[in-house]
């Protein structure tokens, strides 16, 4: 495997100056938002860390990424398996490798691996025929899987919505979409709904309405929309946030860190950051569209669907719309492992983007 130097002229830096602002600001409001002051000083090592594997990453070519797929591929499902036997409950779920300090979520390695496997195989296959489903189907079974034993049902749902992303820009035909949405329609009430956990089934019921149970399942979301509301059109202050401050919000460090930025920045603030997302995503999508070689495109796409689904199910869980399901904002909830894979990813589009042209 052949280093080389990056030129540094050849990336888009917008795009980085606008993931490193939605950064900073994640920084500004874990300050505020964390239960231990001792969590910022650790999100900060992880972010460290995160950009040293992303800038190491700029010195491969796309070429040797695109050759390590399979290898990393495989290496995130016999994480996968090997979590489910030693790893660490935490939250119901035995998605960690706990090393002292340091915890690992084999997850994040198992996303990417997916996206880039996905990729390079599908650069030369078409999706036109039901069958052509076979293979990417084979890639995609085995981490939901092992996903669903853990069970992380978040982290399912993730990969099964950047696989649907790469399909889409390969070339998924509509009266296909079509179908799949009919038979998710069919399956959900059959299938799906009688084999969910009675936890599982409640978190889907409290959505629509969560006061049927306020003090248990109900009571997190009850407060993360009161806190929402109550910051105004220009929020109540930096750290003055009464329900997040108070400690009536959950989890406001990871999934209910939008309530807190809500509460504390209002209306307005709120705006801001949604802007700065769509921005980011929107950046993301045209990195993909600028790239002539489709493996190039499918990766970007797959990473960015996956980004894009986290973002989304996270603001729909703080505001009471959808289940909630334990996924983070990306590059803004509190998560060590969560971070430096989004910054890993992110690293690899750039360094893709970078070599559209290479030979």
């Amino acid at each position: 495997m052949v280093l080389r130097r990056p030129n540094l002229l050849a990336y888009d830096w917008g795009f980085v100056l606008l993931a490193l602002t939605i950064l900073v600001l994640g920084f500004f409001n874990l300050k505020s938002a964390a239960p231990d002051p001792s969590l910022l000083p650790r999100q900060i090592t992880a972010f460290a860390l995160g950009l040293l594997l992303a800038v190491g990453v700029q010195f491969l070519s796309r070429r040797a990424v695109f050759a390590l797929a399979y290898p990393l591929y495989a290496l995130s499902l016999v994480l996968l398996l090997a979590v489910l036997a030693v790893g660490k409950e935490i939250n119901g779920a035995k998605a960690w490798f706990v090393l002292g300090p340091l915890q690992f979520q084999p997850l994040e390695l198992a996303k990417l691996g997916l996206v880039l496997a996905l990729a390079r195989f599908l650069e030369g296959r078409s999706v036109v025929r039901v069958w052509d489903y076979l293979f990417p189907g084979l890639f995609v079974a085995p981490v939901a899987a092992l996903l669903l034993l853990q069970p992380d049902l978040g982290g399912t749902l993730v990969v099964l919505f950047g696989t649907l992303a790469v399909l889409f820009v390969r070339g998924l035909p509509w009266k296909h979409l079509l179908v799949g949405v009919l038979a998710l329609a069919l399956l959900v009430p059959t299938v799906v709904w009688p084999n969910l956990k009675p936890y599982q089934r409640e978190r889907v019921l409290i959505v629509l309405d969560p006061y049927r149970d306020p003090l248990g399942q109900g009571f997190q979301v009850i407060q993360s929309t009161i806190a929402i509301g109550s910051g105004g059109l220009f929020g109540k202050g930096y750290g003055q946030g009464t329900q997040t401050q108070l400690g009536f919000v959950p989890f406001r460090h990871t999934d209910f860190v939008f309530a807190v930025w809500a509460e504390e920045w209002g209306f307005v603030g709120t705006l801001a950051l949604l802007a700065l997302y769509a921005l980011w995503l929107t950046r993301l999508l045209g990195l993909a569209l600028e790239c002539p070689r489709l493996a190039d495109r499918l990766f970007i796409a797959g990473v960015g669907g996956m980004l894009g689904f986290q973002v989304l199910v996270n603001l729909g869980v703080a505001l009471g719309v959808m289940p909630v399901t334990g996924l983070t904002l990306p590059l803004f909830s509190y998560g060590g492992s969560s971070l430096m894979a989004t910054l890993l990813s992110l690293g690899l589009v750039l360094l893709v983007h970078r070599d559209r042209a290479a030979p």
